[in-house]
């Protein structure tokens, strides 16, 4: 199995930094985030920790039942089973490989994910629900339902932090081509997310209801107001991996009405 090596020395905030050596550096041959950047893999993992510890900090919440939403092999949970040692972590995906992965070399429970949403049905209750990267393939209106759902997976005051392509992401999108989904579909997402909806999305070639997404800050903030449910605990942008915008929700132990 491949191990994650040559990456002494790296530049880590707290908390990662406390808990690097306890991080697996094992690798899935199955891997899809792995690029061959065995620094660059660990680095984004860790920052994904301090903004999910950032966001528990701030809500006072200490997690005992952690979930991973589209956690594919591990980036980002080595560094939750690490920073949370004690914790039950459940991962979720789509690829039974990636998730066997991870129930094998990170102590986790394994949920396979499916694309309806309305079908899911997670094997528990979490005080925090981490999905990287998954609301920056959907639409809006998909988006908001995930949230929604996982919101109602949560143990009350229990936390919900998502990934997002914001206004990096749209600056960008041309350098990195068009993140895949080509130019002609990206200029309507950018006609989209300057519009009153505040958000962008695209399929990309040859699917259907799984592309890119974009959204200005004012979506995520004006969130709020179709989830009552909900309160704003952080929101910023290019947290993670200076890339993605990040938004954490807390679930209110009472709904506002």
């Amino acid at each position: 199995m491949p191990v994650l090596d040559h990456v002494d020395g790296l530049k880590l905030r707290p908390p990662a930094r406390a808990c690097a050596e306890r991080v697996s550096r094992l690798l899935a041959e199955t891997d899809r985030m792995y690029a061959g950047d065995a620094a660059h893999y660990l680095t984004c993992g860790a920052s994904a920790l301090s903004v999910i510890h950032a966001a528990t900090v701030l809500a006072g919440k200490r997690p005992a039942a952690l979930l991973d939403f589209g956690s594919g092999a591990g980036r980002v949970t080595r560094w939750l089973r690490a920073h949370w040692p004690q914790a039950r972590i459940t991962v979720s995906d789509l690829r039974a490989e990636d998730l066997a992965f991870c129930a094998e070399h990170l102590g986790c429970t394994a949920w396979t994910a499916s694309t309806d949403l309305e079908s899911l049905a997670p094997p528990g209750r979490y005080d925090l629900i981490w999905a990287g990267s998954v609301l920056t393939h959907l639409d809006e209106a998909r988006s908001t339902r995930l949230i929604e759902r996982m919101l109602s997976w949560t143990q009350p005051e229990g936390l919900v932090v998502v990934s997002l392509h914001g206004r990096l992401a749209a600056a960008r999108g041309p350098s990195v081509g068009f993140y895949g989904v080509g130019a002609e579909r990206w200029a309507a997402m950018q006609a989209q997310v300057a519009g009153e909806a505040a958000y962008g999305y695209a399929d990309y070639p040859g699917a259907s209801g799984y592309g890119v997404s974009l959204c200005r800050p004012e979506w995520s903030t004006g969130l709020l107001e179709r989830l009552p449910q909900a309160r704003l605990v952080l929101f910023g942008e290019q947290l993670w991996d200076a890339h993605h915008d990040v938004l954490a929700l807390q679930r209110r132990s009472i709904d506002a009405r």
